[in-house]
């Protein structure tokens, strides 16, 4: 055992030995969200090949020119290949993918702004669809909604991007042009690629109203340039806004 005395002396050394690393390191401000502000986050996400992945590139890459540091995560459909896909297991665990990264990010420096390719909105979207295929029952699909919303994160999505794109004859001949296989599957199969467009655009119309950052983009009539400058400047523009909204 150490003397009473030693012991304390030790303790106050200590003490005073963290203080400067603190006083270097500045942590209050450092971790304080008012003095430094969390990064940007934009969830772009919609049917299948509405044009999601271009446009994430093509803004990743516009946004980094312009000197910000910007992450676009991998998509969790990239990432979580384990899980068959014919189960609602598969959506919760992307969308769990996604969260994890937005809610570290969230009180983290690293990045200015981060763009998910699917997050939060995608994950509520998806727990509809499995109930209307019979494998959620209702109480289900509200838990995993009213998660997927949780206040505690999804707010601190600045702009989500509904991208859809009609009849799914177009988004199934762009998703196929380039196919080494030219075989239908879920997101090429034309009853459900019509099926997801409906419920991203019911999605919309039912949470536009309490989710302002929430925005619906047909990019059925759109070349590609065309969509990603209209998708840029809304994205531009809301978060703009919120700059001098402080």
């Amino acid at each position: 055992m150490l003397p009473e005395e030693t012991r304390e002396y030790k303790e106050k050394l200590f003490e005073e030995k963290a203080r400067t690393i603190l006083n270097y390191l500045r942590s209050q401000i450092r971790y304080d969200q008012k003095v430094i502000p969390r990064p940007f986050f934009i969830e772009i996400t919609g049917s299948p090949d509405a044009g999601k992945s271009t446009t994430t590139e093509e803004l990743d890459n516009a946004l980094r020119k312009e000197g910000l540091r910007v992450w676009c995560p991998q998509e969790g459909a990239e990432v979580i290949r384990h899980i068959d896909r014919k189960t609602p297991l598969y959506n919760l665990r992307t969308g769990l993918y996604a969260l994890n990264i937005l809610i570290d990010e969230s009180v983290s420096h690293r990045y200015d702004i981060v763009v998910f390719n699917r997050c939060a909105f995608d994950m509520y979207c998806w727990m509809e669809d499995w109930f209307q295929e019979g494998k959620l029952t209702a109480k289900e699909r509200d838990m995993y909604q009213n998660f997927a919303l949780s206040r505690f994160w999804v707010n601190n999505i600045d702009i989500a991007i509904f991208m859809v794109c009609d009849p799914p004859a177009i988004s199934i001949k762009r998703a196929l042009r380039i196919a080494p296989i030219k075989k239908e599957c879920g997101t090429t199969n034309y009853k459900k690629v019509t099926s997801l467009g409906e419920k991203y655009k019911s999605t919309y119309k039912i949470l536009s109203g309490k989710y302002p950052q929430l925005h619906l983009i047909d990019t059925t009539k759109m070349e590609e340039q065309e969509m990603i400058d209209i998708v840029t400047t809304k994205i531009l523009d809301a978060l703009e806004a919120k700059t001098k909204s402080g």
